[in-house]
């Protein structure tokens, strides 16, 4: 975590923002398989992504539609990423003094793909978490 100081420092107020994120990917539910019919499988894995890094799970093979990875990994924020909950912290509104970066929220993308032997890797689901709305709700752990 990273301490940021507000324009009132020389009262002594303060906040802490994250600096990095957390990410346990646990399983997928309900994902097609490589192709269409009854029994179908995939060879599931799962692309992390938050600004510019990634993260790739191991491959579940021969799954029916819930993969389970209980993998874990660590991101740190780009730059200005959570600009939009310095500003809604803020009590006029206005933009914070420090807030230099894109007013795009951060997202972590999570994207299931299924591992082809030849050929093009096949879409399978993607999950889109705004990381602002969660870091706003608290400390707790978010399951989504």
């Amino acid at each position: 975590m990273a301490l940021v100081r507000d324009a009132e420092s020389a009262a002594g107020s303060s906040r802490w923002l994250p600096t990095h994120v957390q990410v346990t990917v646990l399983r997928a539910s309900g994902l097609r398989g490589k192709s269409s019919g009854a029994g179908s499988t995939s060879d599931a894995y799962t692309v992390i992504q938050v600004g510019r890094e990634k993260y790739s799970t191991s491959v579940v093979e021969k799954t029916q539609g819930c993969p389970e990875w209980c993998e874990e990994c660590s991101f740190e924020l780009p730059p200005g990423a959570l600009d939009g909950l310095l500003r809604a912290q803020e009590a006029d509104g206005a933009p914070a003094p420090w807030a230099s970066g894109s007013n795009a929220a951060c997202e972590l993308v999570l994207t299931t793909m299924h591992r082809s032997l030849i050929g093009v890797d096949k879409f399978l689901g993607r999950a889109t978490v705004a990381l602002d709305e969660v870091f706003r709700a608290g400390r707790a752990q978010h399951t989504q």
